[in-house]
């Protein structure tokens, strides 16, 4: 067997409209004191024109009119008192030949802060950010329990850790936190499995503890997001992306928007029956043969004394043999799983991320090869991006919940 170094590189490996809630008042304990929000009068147009700068960047006046349908004097019209107010900035360029100089449009990243918080089973990750989603400050630490009022005293803590490193950055506006779980209405956990939580009023907990207006979301939906305007939705219209190793999860992109509903927080993936390569085929729902546990239970089965997912990979990247079989069984799982998502989704790109998403570049050719067996030939096979795993990209998704909120005039 060739070991995954001997492997040709393929894939690229990258290190609505409402009222505004009343704020949280500030905690007993002290906190930020946050400014009135200029999102709150928005019209709907102004918040299309700021999705728009947040997803595509600097744009000129030309590139907005396309994006959101207006006139030439609607985008001076609009953006004026966002420029006024101090949220978009314009920067002329040197013109090209006679004429006005163009002066493109951006989001001010300084004008807001924001804070994430990506709860895991074990750790609780935490970053200050700017507008852009720029990490400021991050800050980890491990979860001293499951207990939902010793969590949010964590988190409080973290919080003015950050700010504390950070003095010169702007009032943290809100707080995004995200974890594996479900909450229908952005500010009560109604489920997560692996703190054992069911119906916490999160939200309200944080913004008592913290000063900040909170919202709560399911972490893979805040990935998903986060990818569909600061990664691949930049420029792919259509994504989708998976995720594999503590768990089995997938996210989808369309028009630059998140395809989400009550559902899509359950893991629905996770019972899919994906097949390997054996004759005649056997399939085991992805929950069963794309996680940690079960490629721990492959290596064991294999004969391999006691080791953790990681372990293993690593193993399989310095070529032992036995590791790079388990893993090589693995990728190609993971590769059929792509396809038929693939077959009803038609995503120009896939993003893999995860704990395990390391084994989609270590043995990208066995990827291919399971994505061949479910896909006709004749098909263009769907660009791959790896995410490394990293628990701050996680946090940073947890702020792009909260900043999708603050911008929907939501926070």
């Amino acid at each position: 067997a060739r070991t995954p170094r001997q492997h040709r590189r393929r894939f690229h490996r990258i290190g609505h409209d409402g009222p505004m809630p009343a704020q949280a008042a500030p905690p007993a304990g002290g906190g930020p004191t946050v400014p009135a929000s200029p999102w709150a009068e928005l019209s709907g147009t102004q918040r299309a024109i700021v999705l728009a700068l947040l997803r595509h960047g600097r744009l000129s006046r030309p590139q907005i009119m396309g994006l959101v349908g207006i006139s030439p004097g609607s985008v001076t019209r609009l953006t004026a008192p966002l420029i006024e107010q101090g949220l978009l900035i314009t920067r002329p360029e040197r013109a090209s030949g006679a004429g006005r100089p163009p002066s493109p449009l951006e989001l001010r990243a300084d004008a807001e802060s924001l804070v994430g918080v990506s709860v895991s089973a074990r750790t609780l990750t935490a970053v200050l950010t700017d507008l852009r989603l720029n990490v400021l400050e991050t800050a980890r630490r491990p979860l001293p329990g499951h207990d939902p009022r010793r969590v949010a005293d964590l988190l409080a803590d973290v919080v003015g850790e950050l700010l504390a490193r950070r003095r010169g950055a702007a009032t943290p506006s809100c707080l995004g936190i995200s974890l594996g779980g479900t909450s229908r209405d952005g500010r009560t956990v109604d489920e997560a499995v692996f703190l054992g939580w069911h119906g916490v009023p999160l939200a309200a907990t944080a913004e008592a503890r913290t000063g900040l207006p909170t919202r709560v979301g399911n972490d893979l939906t805040a990935l998903t997001q986060h990818e569909a305007w600061f990664g691949a939705g930049r420029d792919h219209e259509r994504l989708s992306l998976v995720t594999v190793g503590v768990g089995v999860g997938y996210g989808l992109v369309v028009d630059g928007g998140v395809i989400t509903s009550p559902d899509a927080e359950l893991g629905l993936l996770g019972t899919i029956p994906v097949p390997d390569g054996a004759r005649p085929p056997v399939a085991s729902p992805a929950m069963d043969c794309l996680t940690d546990t079960a490629l721990e239970r492959a290596w064991a089965k294999a004969g391999g004394e006691p080791l953790g997912a990681g372990a293993i990979v690593e193993r399989a990247a310095d070529g032992n043999r036995a590791a790079v079989a388990v893993c090589d069984s693995f990728a190609r799982r993971l590769g059929r799983l792509i396809g038929m998502l693939a077959a009803f989704t038609l995503p120009e790109v896939v993003v893999v991320a995860g704990e395990r998403a390391a084994i989609a570049s270590l043995f990208e050719e066995q990827v291919m090869v399971g994505i061949a067996a479910v896909r006709r030939a004749s098909a263009r096979s769907p660009t791959i991006a790896v995410r490394e795993h990293e628990r701050v990209d996680w946090a940073r998704g947890a702020a792009c919940l909260a900043l999708r909120s603050r911008v929907m005039g939501e926070l």
